[in-house]
């Protein structure tokens, strides 16, 4: 039994997921006097490095399950992120056909994941009347804050997770 595909990896998910609603909950509200948001997307960050440096149909599966985790968890709309999530997925295996695996393309393409995930969040909550947040308040007090602050979190766990999955992928 490989112990780090059949339990670490999963755990560091899992982790991952738990400390994205605490970030959340702990640090958003603060940081900005509630007038600016803060939205955690360290799960797609994740996912990012994950379709970059380990199999693509194994990171596919992690993206549906916790998206369709995260829609129970944490959304009010049943199906979001468990389409979101794959997506992201998707393109990115598709941009790193392409591209080169380091750390200024990954950490593009991770912003890039995170501008189409808030995006499709805000166009489909807009669509149903959800929000009634403008386009130009949306990207001044949502969409900035959310990809410096994901940057910041890409920067961090960009190479341990990298490393771990290098190993990862060499003890298979």
């Amino acid at each position: 039994m490989n112990v780090k595909k059949n339990i670490a990896l999963p755990a560091i998910m899992v982790g991952t997921f738990i400390l994205e609603g605490v970030f959340s909950l702990q640090f958003a509200n603060g940081l900005f006097n509630d007038k600016h948001l803060f939205i955690p997307h360290f799960l797609l960050i994740m996912l990012t490095i994950m379709t970059c440096f380990y199999k693509r149909n194994t990171t596919l599966v992690y993206a549906f399950i916790l998206g369709l985790l995260f829609d129970i968890y944490y959304t009010g709309v049943m199906g979001i992120y468990f389409a979101i999530f794959p997506f992201t997925v998707y393109i990115t295996d598709k941009f790193m056909k392409v591209l080169q695996n380091n750390v200024l393309l990954v950490g593009l393409i991770a912003v890039f994941n995170i501008i189409l995930t808030e995006s499709l969040v805000y166009a489909f909550y807009y669509l149903i009347g959800s929000t009634t947040m403008s386009i130009p308040v949306f990207i001044d007090q949502r969409l900035w804050t959310t990809i410096l602050f994901n940057l910041a979190f890409f920067l961090v766990v960009f190479f341990p997770f990298r490393l771990f999955l290098d190993r990862l992928v060499k003890s298979e």
